[in-house]
């Protein structure tokens, strides 16, 4: 499967340590495993989270691709 990031993530992404991004794009590979979790509200495709240590991935899935779409602290994925 295509994984695919957002500008946004891709600027947030790479402001981080080294140590850090490699967590990250770690956990990314092993999409669908991992702390995943599936966001409520009208989301149209549904927007799922995936956890690592203090950080929140939100991405989303079709049956072609992954989109990355925002990575950042836990307090402030959600704005």
């Amino acid at each position: 499967m295509k994984i695919s990031y957002s500008k946004t993530f891709e600027k947030k992404f790479a402001k981080f340590e080294k140590k850090l991004q490699l967590k990250i794009f770690d956990a990314i590979q092993k999409i669908p495993d991992g702390d995943i979790k599936k966001l409520t509200g009208n989301n149209i495709p549904p927007i799922y989270r995936l956890r690592v240590s203090k950080y929140r991935i939100l991405f989303h899935i079709d049956e072609f691709q992954i989109r990355i779409l925002k990575v950042d602290s836990r307090g402030d994925v959600y704005k």
